[in-house]
């Protein structure tokens, strides 16, 4: 006897749902099965199912006191076999010297996981509080794709699927509220989903409809990546498991892309709250229809439950891709993809990857062996991603650059033409990615504003604070590297003239001119010269804009100023919420003793200078400047396939600096000192390069600045010098008020604020950068 449903519209109440649905549908042995989240994923996995990688399994209080917790990777979640909604499960993001940090940022010690795992097996977190037993598996890294979103967490998508047929979905964003997890009861958020289309329709939080997230990004509109592959699995899995009304929990991982996290057989109702529309009615719908595939079932969905897609009956069959007997594969899942090339065999069940390739690729985390010898492996051909499973054998094609063997069972979506030639531009695709990283790596080491800093620069910090007229004299510490090496790497790192092999030729001149600079560190006219070369020099037209610019600040009619300071601790508090505010989680606000200026960049750090006090005024102009401008262009950078937009093209400074002043400028107010900082270093440096530490302090006092910011603006310009009663400067404090008047021109003509976001990237070469085809599209820009 079927229970009838409330007067209000078809809304599927929880006895409707367990009495129609569970009860006939979902058979005692399959919702056994689905509970035991262990057996369901083991048993989907060997079908096909992307899953998260298991690391450890522990069933027993023996086996918990003999477990070696440091045989778990980095990062991990740990998880009760038996849990329900989200209870017991800890994110371990980042293991410390005697635990980990959890995704809230606190820290558990071993002993405190300990203790989580017996309230596990004691079944403090499973339904009905039965025995269980934990697991540790793959810390999944959320997509890219969710960050206009801004999640507290990993966000996960549930869909309903009944009858085979997905009848209604939604996706779950975690909240501060929520602790990070993503489920609605805990407070987290629930956005509706359009079935055929695959973007977010409504709102949801606390049984509240929201029209915008926290961020003030819109709770409709955001288009869900992979949606109809989602679709497919969910289908797929009922299929398999035999469970009639189920949930299926996925969510997209940054380079694997959809992966299972949960089966449910007593999926909640929430979901039909997120859409504002009925689930009793839609599972009505499809109940009689004969259903034989998951493909149809998805079919029906779209169809009956959301905007056509297409006229499905007229639509064309998509065209294979047509590929050449040697193509590119880029190989996903490490920190950056990998590109080789390979060869297509017809004549190979299987596709083999050479060991040393496969070396490479368990070093970076790109692939996962299996107890067979077998890797498993996801990769993208002919613009299509492929997930499979690959086997360690030597190529042999007499060709090195050839490292992969792709054999006909992934070969089923293609056509392969023995007559068409690679594409000229493959070879060099493959020879820009070993040169962007080999670049990336010697920039890293060569660290020029490290290397440059005096190694005893507060005690001669402290003698020039005593006596106005005293020259500091600077040591430096060592280089860390081997100069002759490095330029030794250097001379064979030619690119070829395409787009980015002309950018990535600017950067080697660039690094040679870092290593030359660093080589002539204590000898005042070498060093100026060096810096000269690599970061300009002094032009008359620009020092004349520079002292028409001072010209116009009024000093008498500044106010007084800015309002009261506020502490380094504060600044750091609302640093902090800044930089949470655009869910940048992994950056922290650490407070230094032993920095030059108040505010400085690390690596995903801002260091804030013990002891400074900042102005209310000044702390949102730090804001612009640092967290808008620095933190969200080297994030955007970090998410492109070349390091170069992560590192730093050549020249990217004077860009990066002038649009850091131009941020910073659009909130302080006309008279406030710190517009006029970048004129006045320009000035600074012309002056130094021909007058001692002393007369430039002097100098600076007369340009109407505080003797404390004459200080600091003669240590940044005479660093490198040894003998600082001498001339000479460090050129770097050019490039803040030239970039400026780059930027601005640039920006005040019409100019996209977005293509300067991309990365770190130098203004002059936009037309070479817009050449790139492969690039991402920003996803962090500021708010105002």
């Amino acid at each position: 006897m079927r229970f009838p449903l409330p007067k209000d519209h078809g809304v599927l109440g929880i006895n409707a749902r367990n009495l129609n649905y569970l009860r006939p549908f979902n058979p005692a042995k399959a919702v056994a099965f689905a509970d035991d989240k262990l057996k369901t994923k083991i048993f989907l996995e060997t079908r096909g199912i992307p899953v998260p990688k298991l690391y450890a399994k522990i069933t027993n209080r023996d086996e918990l006191r003999a477990f070696d917790f440091q045989s778990i990777p980095e990062a991990a979640a740990l998880k009760p076999n038996f849990g329900y909604g989200g209870e017991g499960i800890l994110i371990l993001k980042q293991r410390e010297q005697n635990g980990w940090k959890t995704a809230s940022g606190s820290v558990l010690s071993y002993e405190e996981v300990f203790e989580h795992i017996e309230n596990i097996f004691d079944g403090m977190y499973s339904l009905n509080h039965r025995r269980d037993m934990a697991f540790f598996e793959q810390l999944i890294i959320p997509s890219d794709a969710f960050t206009p979103l801004n999640p507290a967490g990993l966000p996960d998508i549930r869909i309903i699927v009944f009858n085979l047929v997905p009848v209604m979905a939604m996706i779950r964003l975690p909240t501060e509220e929520s602790e990070g997890k993503a489920n609605v009861h805990l407070g987290g958020i629930g956005l509706g989903i359009d079935i055929a289309k695959g973007v977010t329709t409504f709102g949801v939080q606390r049984n509240k409809r929201i029209r915008q997230l926290p961020n003030g990004h819109a709770t409709a509109g955001f288009k869900i990546p992979y949606w109809e592959e989602m679709l497919l699995i969910a289908s797929r899995i009922q299929q398999m498991t035999n469970i009639g009304f189920v949930g299926v929990d996925l969510t997209i991982d940054r380079d694997m892309g959809p992966m299972l996290l949960e089966v449910n057989a007593r999926a909640g109702l929430m979901v039909q709250i997120a859409n504002l529309a009925p689930l009793g009615k839609r599972l009505e719908r499809v109940e009689g229809i004969k259903v034989n595939a998951p493909e149809k079932g998805v079919r029906i969905a779209q169809d009956l439950f959301g905007e056509k897609v297409a006229k499905r009956d007229d639509e064309k069959k998509e065209e294979k891709p047509v590929l050449a007997t040697e193509e590119p594969i880029e190989i996903l899942g490490g920190k950056k993809p990998v590109i080789v090339r390979a060869v297509l065999r017809a004549d190979y069940d299987r596709t083999v990857f050479d060991p040393s390739l496969l070396k490479e690729l368990e070093a970076i985390g790109a692939v996962e062996a299996d107890a067979d010898g077998t890797y498993r492996v996801k990769f993208s051909l002919g613009g299509k991603k492929l997930q499979t499973i690959v086997r360690s054998v030597p190529i042999m094609e007499g060709d090195p650059e050839i490292r992969a063997s792709i054999g006909r069972r992934d070969l089923a979506g293609f056509l392969v033409d023995p007559g068409k030639k690679p594409e000229q531009l493959l070879s060099i695709v493959i020879d820009c990615k070993r040169i962007d990283a080999q670049l990336a790596d010697i920039d890293r080491k060569v660290q020029l504003l490290k290397h440059i800093r005096p190694v005893n620069l507060e005690e001669e910090r402290a003698k020039a604070e005593r006596d106005s007229s005293y020259n500091p004299v600077f040591a430096y510490e060592e280089l860390s590297f081997d100069t002759l090496e490095l330029r030794d790497r250097l001379q064979y790192l030619q690119a070829d003239d395409s787009p980015l092999g002309v950018l990535l030729e600017k950067k080697r001149r660039e690094l040679l001119l870092k290593i030359t600079l660093l080589e002539e560190r204590g000898k005042n006219d070498a060093f100026t010269r060096a810096s000269e070369a690599l970061f300009g020099s002094v032009e008359a037209g620009l020092m004349k804009e520079a002292r028409s610019f001072l010209q116009g600040w009024n000093k008498e009619a500044m106010s007084s100023p800015e309002g009261v300071a506020v502490s380094a601790e504060e600044a750091k508090q609302i640093f902090e919420e800044s930089l949470k505010g655009y869910g940048l989680r992994e950056w922290n606000v650490v407070i230094k003793p032993s920095a030059i200026a108040d505010v400085t960049l690390g690596r995903q750090s801002l260091i804030v200078r013990e002891g400074a006090a900042f102005p209310r005024e000044r702390i949102a102009s730090l804001i612009a400047h640092e967290i808008e401008t620095h933190v969200l262009t080297a994030e955007n950078g970090a998410r492109q396939p070349y390091e170069l937009f992560e590192r730093g093209m050549a020249g990217y400074l004077e860009t990066q600096e002038g649009l850091a002043v131009y941020n910073q400028n659009q909130v302080l107010s006309i008279g406030n000192e710190k517009r006029y900082w970048p004129a006045m270093n320009a000035l600074a440096v012309h002056y130094g390069l021909t007058h001692s530490f002393a007369e430039l302090r002097q100098y600076v006092r007369r340009l109407g600045f505080s003797d404390e910011r004459s200080l600091r603006t003669c240590l940044k310009v005479k660093r490198g010098m040894k003998q600082t009663g001498q001339h000479g400067a460090f050129t770097k404090e050019l490039v803040y008020f030239k970039g400026w008047k780059m930027v601005s021109h640039f920006l005040e003509t019409g100019g996209d604020t977005k293509a300067l976001y991309i990365g770190k990237i130098n203004l002059r070469d936009l037309d070479l950068v817009a050449k790139l085809k492969d690039l991402i599209a920003p996803v962090y820009l500021p708010k105002r």
